[in-house]
């Protein structure tokens, strides 16, 4: 059976970030820039947590939308992935009630996957097929090296003190390729 790769879409395929932040200073103003996310309930101080989670779904319900770009290095980071050997099964913390849209943006821009998994439990994809994983949640990335698997994703704020104990971060999906075709 094929070595499988778990890639992430939100902050691993395009930068999420800066389109949830602009949603949330909608809420309010005080918000801080992403640059000031250093821990996962940040947003406690600012928003009440069904608003947190509005702004959210609200991206992924136009996750279609054409202004919604990729990083340029997304599609060949995937491309070379697949040539490379590996099952990429896109899994992302969202309601499959947005298969469609996200099916939409992957197929727009050219991002290649074996399986997409939209769910809020995708740490139960991991199991002794999945060789990789790549996202910027460390609590997702911990879980992987708990299954043997290599914890990667790229560097924010709210992850660089995660760096080490088996989880690697880089400054762009071209450098994380190297790191994994180096290995």
């Amino acid at each position: 059976m094929a070595k499988t790769a778990v890639v992430d879409i939100d902050n691993t395929l395009w930068q999420f970030c800066d389109t949830l932040y602009d949603e949330l200073k909608k809420i309010n103003e005080h918000f801080p820039p992403p640059v000031g996310w250093t821990d996962w309930n940040l947003w406690e101080r600012y928003c009440t947590k069904n608003e947190f989670f509005g702004a959210i779904n609200t991206i992924h319900s136009n996750q279609d939308s054409k202004r919604y770009l990729p990083y340029p290095d997304a599609r060949e980071f995937l491309l070379t992935l697949r040539e490379s050997g590996y099952r990429i099964t896109i899994a992302s913390h969202r309601s499959p009630d947005y298969r469609s849209q996200t099916e939409t943006w992957l197929a727009r821009h050219g991002l290649i996957y074996d399986d997409l998994h939209l769910s809020y439990h995708k740490t139960q994809l991991f199991d002794m097929f999945t060789s990789i994983v790549i996202d910027d949640a460390p609590q997702v990335l911990e879980k992987a090296i708990e299954n043997g698997a290599m914890a990667i994703g790229l560097s924010f704020p709210w992850n660089e003190v995660y760096s080490g104990n088996g989880i690697k971060f880089f400054n762009s999906l071209t450098n994380i390729l190297r790191h994994i075709l180096s290995q």
